[in-house]
């Protein structure tokens, strides 16, 4: 797929950084005061685990970005090694997930400087913007893995719901439904239950 295949309507500008920063304080808020151990969705990964994917992944972004502003779009690895890419990452990873889930996303949103601007991307050169909506929906769909932990499961609101399954359905051909978050879920390998609005 190349870039002329992402509709502007798969990245809303500039929504998508304010949504990321407040799904990236909500998700930080939820892990705040959970056992770090317990399980999640996610059964490879605990909370602590969890948490450790999404710093990893937002560093990469941020690494992509500045290799892409260096001159280099090659991607970071193929795609399907992207969950090998994970599994390693989180294994390898070291510190305080939290605080570095904090540090890396928030510097990712902070670089953004254009929504057009390419970067490199497993799938090819991608916009920034879509780049954020990727990260807008691993925080919001991971928060929603946190469900064993927290005890409730998670929305992030119509908005972001609506703007999320749009991304998805331009990119990787959403399965039908109603509910856009349902939608997104069982996309993503997961199974919504129907009274989680």
């Amino acid at each position: 797929m190349g870039v002329e295949d992402y509709p502007a309507s798969a990245a809303p500008w500039p929504g998508a950084i304010e949504w990321s920063r407040g799904e990236l304080r909500r998700y930080l808020d939820a892990v705040a005061d959970l056992d770090p151990s317990v399980p999640t969705v996610c059964t490879q990964w605990t909370v602590s685990g969890l948490t450790a994917h999404l710093a990893a992944t937002f560093r990469r972004f941020g690494d992509m970005l500045e290799r892409g502003r260096a001159g280099s779009m090659r991607p970071p690895f193929a795609p399907e090694e992207l969950s090998g890419e994970n599994l390693r990452a989180v294994r390898e990873f070291t510190g305080d997930p939290v605080s570095a889930l904090d540090v890396a996303a928030g510097s990712f949103l902070d670089a953004v400087r254009s929504p057009e601007e390419l970067m490199p991307h497993q799938r090819g050169p991608i916009p920034v913007a879509l780049q954020v909506m990727f990260g807008l929906n691993e925080l919001a769909v991971h928060h929603d893995d946190l469900a064993p932990a927290t005890g409730v499961r998670y929305r992030p609101g119509n908005k972001i719901e609506v703007a999320l399954a749009g991304m998805y359905d331009a990119v990787f051909d959403l399965p039908g439904g109603d509910d856009p978050w349902f939608r997104l879920l069982r996309a993503t390998g997961r199974e919504p239950e129907p009274d989680s609005r």
